[in-house]
């Protein structure tokens, strides 16, 4: 009875071993298995990170393509501009030579058909009927005249043929260039669209991203920053006369207030350096009060910006613009269209971007309109 109850327990103890191990070793491959999709995990939001990064260094590249691609074509539209400019004054050119032509050549017929009547008889005539050597001379000056005028007219009507030639070779050449200018501008332009497609899908993606939207809110303010000893270096010293500011848009609902603000994607609070007004995309973007542009150009943050100076230290700011409609030291007024409403810079969709600033410092542009 004792050895069996000792076989007994031995059995049961080697069983409760076996079980054990078989637990643990379960329990290890469980383990094995988290750490792996941890590690899985950790590849994942690391080659997610690369990709918005990447993301944020293709719309950048591909915005600074945008805003080369039409500085280029407004200097093509300049080119075509004066090539049919030049066009019109050959045609001109050429339209007065062939009259003046075709009245010598009048001209030249009727000499011709009055040649042909008299034959040289006439000539012949005229100087057996002088009356005295003196006038035997008067006739044959007045005779070589008539046969040096005729060599003059062909003489002439012979330059105006290689004149007119050569301005038809000229209006050839220039309506060719036209055309392959027209050709370059047809292929930019349509390379500009590849490239804002391309960019507005790529925002798309990215606003998925609330790193890559962190990412350029924190890019955007820095610039917002940086911008504040340009301002100051750029504005004049006028005292300001326009009272209140008109709105910079054709709509006045606000989608995003000046000031921290809990932005709606990311859940923190994030500075806002202006008031963002809803738009769609190339509508009118408007001076809101006269003055000077001491800025309009590429920001690689803002975008197409506008900067107006409108004197006591006071300057607004446009942002994020598909397109500029003014220059450099252009004086504009009240109202005027400066821009076109766009999503370029650090932007995941088309809207106004505007800012006042006081000796470069934000203000709240809601106190001034």
């Amino acid at each position: 009875m004792k050895k069996f109850i000792s076989y007994a327990l031995v059995f049961v103890l080697c069983a409760s071993v076996i079980t054990l191990g078989a637990t643990y070793a379960d329990e290890q491959q469980q383990l094995n298995k988290i750490h792996s999709q941890i590690d899985k995990s950790k590849s994942q939001l690391n080659e997610g990170k690369k990709k918005e990064k990447q993301l944020g260094d293709q719309i950048k590249n591909l915005e600074v393509q945008i805003n080369e691609t039409e500085n280029e074509i407004a200097s093509i539209k300049g080119d075509i501009n004066k090539t049919e400019q030049n066009i019109a004054v050959v045609k001109a050119n050429l339209a007065v030579a062939e009259q003046e032509m075709k009245v010598q050549n009048e001209n030249l017929k009727k000499r011709l058909r009055v040649m042909y009547k008299n034959g040289d008889i006439g000539l012949v005539q005229i100087l057996l009927g002088s009356e005295s050597i003196t006038d035997f001379m008067s006739n044959m000056d007045m005779i070589q005249k008539i046969y040096d005028h005729d060599v003059e007219v062909l003489k002439v009507l012979e330059e105006q043929c290689e004149k007119i030639e050569l301005q038809k070779k000229e209006l050839e050449a220039l309506q060719a260039k036209l055309q392959a200018e027209r050709q370059k501008e047809a292929e930019r332009q349509a390379s500009l669209q590849a490239n804002r497609g391309q960019v507005a899908s790529l925002k798309t993606e990215v606003a998925k991203s609330n790193a890559e939207i962190e990412a350029q809110l924190d890019a955007l303010n820095a610039e917002a920053d940086r911008l504040v000893e340009e301002i100051r270096r750029l504005q004049g010293d006028s005292e300001y006369q326009g009272g209140k500011f008109a709105w910079p848009g054709e709509s006045t609902h606000v989608t995003s207030e000046f000031g921290m603000r809990l932005h709606p994607i990311l859940k923190v609070n994030k500075l806002h350096t202006g008031i963002d007004f809803r738009a769609a995309l190339g509508s009118k973007v408007m001076a809101a009060n006269g003055g000077t542009v001491i800025k309009a150009g590429w920001n690689n943050s803002y975008g197409n910006v506008v900067m107006i100076d409108h004197g006591g230290q006071i300057v607004t700011l446009y942002a994020h613009n598909s397109k500029l409609m003014v220059k450099t030291g252009d004086v504009v007024s009240r109202g005027q269209t400066i821009a076109l409403a766009g999503s370029t810079g650090s932007s995941t969709g088309p809207h106004i971007h505007f800012e006042v600033r006081v000796n470069g410092q934000y203000q709240n542009p809601r106190n001034w309109l």
